[in-house]
């Protein structure tokens, strides 16, 4: 995935050290969450503490985590996710955020469960059809908001259960043709959304016959360019709406796992010889700081102590057993992760974090499909 959040690129910009919290949603006990939040905040202030964190930042990321607090509630609530520098907070709510509470003082920022997060919720159109029209949703995934609108067709005609006799077939014959009409207008409409948040995820629903005629007004390259996947329901009310939110995401994650096995089965072919791929510690870096790298592959280990060297520019990354160059005054080592997860990104890589345990997964943690040798 790429990062195009300007305050998230400018606290991975940064070599001084950088709050990273991460917590789950709040209890869904009303009368306990006070209590359990106050519990959760002095355990990940002693984590900041025993990393470096001074007072002065201590009291204002506890001041955002106050005042953003996810609202007590069930599985659908929000976590919560702190980045803060001497000069930056960033606070962003995550629907869905799983995981124990985290929190690290370090240079670089812990992006980590962030991307694996994103990487979960591709950009997607949602099309709950029936004969009239459509409800459209679309979002470019990620920690963008969804955005929805309606579409009517331009024929009304769509009744086909006409008076019988002679003018039966023509009734018939007007209904389907105003069915077609409105499944082209929603087409064009979807064609539209699909392109305007690059979706790769199209999820339809709704009356059957509907949905047939949309799919077959889809272009060829719109198609070649998404996972279609039918979920249940329409647009009237019939229980659907309530479980919709979930099943769009359970498609999500079915799609990023399926994406994480095609990237896999290309880094095995792009290996070398075959290939300019690299993985390991050392070859991932070196790749990284020569721009070489298109798309880094992380497998994310939360005991994995190991460091590296980074420097202020983008592609300013060592090894941690080579002395970084004199012209880095502000040199620092960092989780070798990060490090390499800051280079990808700073320099306009992509990052893809595997699941631990999936096969296939880069030697060491660290690799990378490059452009070139």
């Amino acid at each position: 995935m790429y990062l195009t959040d300007h305050d998230l690129l400018d606290v991975l910009r940064t070599t001084d050290g950088v709050a990273s919290l991460y917590l789950g949603p709040a209890p869904g006990v009303e009368g306990a969450a006070d209590a359990g939040w106050a519990a959760r905040w002095h355990h990940l202030a002693a984590c900041l503490i025993a990393d470096g964190a001074d007072g002065v930042l201590l009291e204002a990321v506890e001041q955002a985590v106050l005042r953003e607090s996810p609202t007590p509630g069930g599985a659908g609530a929000a976590g919560l996710v702190v980045f803060a520098t001497g000069s930056l907070i960033r606070v962003l709510h995550l629907p869905g955020l799983d995981g124990p509470d985290r929190a690290r003082f370090t240079a670089p920022a812990c992006l980590v469960p962030l991307l694996a997060w994103v990487q979960e919720r591709p950009p997607y159109v949602l099309v709950v059809t029936d004969r009239a029209g459509a409800d459209i949703t679309a979002s470019r995934g990620g920690l963008d908001e969804m955005r929805g609108w309606s579409v009517a067709g331009p024929d009304d005609e769509i009744e086909r259960n006409a008076p019988g006799g002679w003018a039966q077939l023509r009734y018939q014959h007007r209904a389907e043709d105003s069915w077609r009409h409105n499944a082209g207008h929603v087409a064009r409409a979807v064609v539209r959304a699909v392109d305007r948040v690059g979706a790769r995820l199209l999820l339809v629903t709704g009356d059957v016959r509907a949905v047939q005629l949309l799919e077959e007004r889809l272009p060829a390259r719109v198609l070649g360019a998404v996972t279609l996947h039918h979920l249940t329901g329409g647009r009237t009310p019939d229980g659907s709406q309530e479980s919709r939110a979930e099943a769009v995401a359970a498609a999500g994650r079915v799609l990023a796992g399926e994406v994480t096995g095609q990237l896999l089965a290309r880094f095995a072919e792009e290996l070398p010889p075959a290939g300019p791929a690299v993985q390991g510690a050392d070859a991932t870096l070196d790749a990284l700081s020569h721009g070489r790298v298109a798309e880094l592959l992380v497998t994310p280990d939360a005991a994995d102590e190991r460091t590296a060297w980074f420097g202020p520019g983008p592609a300013d990354v060592r090894s941690a057993h080579r002395t970084p160059p004199a012209t880095w005054p502000l040199a620092r080592r960092g989780n070798l992760v990060d490090v390499a997860v800051r280079a990808a990104l700073l320099t306009g890589a992509q990052v893809h974090v595997v699941p631990p345990g999936t096969p296939g997964g880069p030697d060491e943690g660290v690799g990378g499909l490059c452009r070139f040798r």
